[in-house]
């Protein structure tokens, strides 16, 4: 006859063991060696650390032929763009609106920066500067990681979401700061120093036509397009075009 004390007891030493030998915290390992090449030096915890996995998975599977990161700052989401830029053989592009083109960075064969603002560039010159390199102006992997602020995201997505291709994706950092600080899947924890009064998700909320809680983990399709959020490290989503019916 079981005794139910004893399972109880039994189980909680089980959690009480899984949770001593990091049951509960998560790390991230990179296999592909171009991927493993391209972060070689670099993968240090930070504010987008935990997605860098997630961004190289969507960044190939789009097949791209164009990839164009809007806010570069140190590199770290560039390094692995770069790396699925040269999985796929396509070219990527980099916006921001400091000098970043001095970045020590892999596969940068495939890599042009543009020192400006991201909007004026998207709505004045991004399809010039595609002609001028033979470049259909049609984007496979959009990705936004700049000022964080409502306005200025909205204007990003009004200027560079019609470029984007018909099964294009377009990936979103930021998207959870409401509270001032971020949790990574380790279980650590860090400030991002302010709260941007919800100015990404927001944004993408009034393109999808839905309000979400960016604390949870969530996926939903809107307004054509397949959505994915992950809540911690800041924030991701990830937006999929889906075909038109």
């Amino acid at each position: 006859m079981k005794v139910p004390g004893l399972s109880r007891l039994a189980r909680r030493i089980k959690e009480f063991r899984f949770r001593r030998q990091g049951g509960t915290r998560f790390s991230q390992d990179f296999h592909h060696p171009v991927l493993v090449e391209g972060l070689r030096g670099h993968q240090a915890a930070s504010d987008i650390s935990d997605h860098l996995s997630t961004l190289f998975f969507f960044a190939v599977a789009a097949k791209p032929r164009l990839i164009v990161e809007l806010g570069t700052r140190g590199g770290e989401s560039t390094r692995v763009l770069l790396s699925a830029a040269a999985v796929a053989g396509a070219t990527m592009l980099s916006v921001d609106i400091d000098d970043c083109a001095g970045l020590d960075l892999p596969y940068r064969e495939r890599w042009h920066f543009v020192k400006g603002d991201d909007v004026a560039f998207g709505r004045d010159e991004f399809a010039s500067w595609c002609a001028g390199r033979g470049i259909e102006p049609r984007v496979d992997v959009l990705f936004i990681d700049t000022s964080h602020l409502y306005e200025h995201t909205k204007q990003e997505i009004a200027v560079w979401a019609p470029f984007l291709s018909a099964n294009g994706v377009m990936i979103f950092h930021d998207t959870n700061m409401r509270r001032g600080i971020y949790a990574r899947l380790d279980q650590s924890i860090a400030t991002n120093g302010w709260d941007n009064d919800r100015g990404v998700i927001r944004a993408v909320e009034e393109l999808l036509g839905k309000r979400y809680d960016e604390n949870r983990f969530f996926t939903d399709v809107a307004n054509g397009f397949l959505v994915l959020h992950h809540p911690h490290c800041s924030g991701l989503t990830v937006l999929k075009k889906l075909p038109a019916r």
